[in-house]
């Protein structure tokens, strides 16, 4: 059986600005689910990932990106938002 490219780990090329953004949608995910007191997996981990560089990301890790940058996209500074537009658009290039 063939491994589908959406089975894959994907690798996200981001800029510096564009990691950054994905490291505040994460913080603001954890900072949620802490508030509501659920458990913030899986986002302290890809937090970790995100500040080590490591920008290859599996289909559940990347819905769980898109959620977050989508919830960060309400409350993100103005100078964010393109960047969060960017990212998404690396996601769905990323999932074909």
């Amino acid at each position: 059986m063939t491994t589908s490219a959406q089975d894959r780990p994907a690798a996200l090329d981001l800029s510096r600005e564009e990691s950054w953004v994905v490291h505040a949608a994460l913080l603001e995910a954890i900072e949620r689910a802490v508030d509501a007191d659920d458990d913030p997996t899986p986002a302290p981990d890809l937090l970790a990932r995100v500040e080590a560089a490591d920008e290859d990301f599996d289909s559940a890790e990347l819905d769980y990106l898109v959620d977050s940058l989508r919830a960060y996209r309400g409350i993100a500074p103005t100078r964010d938002q393109h960047h969060i537009s960017h990212v998404l658009d690396h996601i769905e290039a990323a999932r074909v």
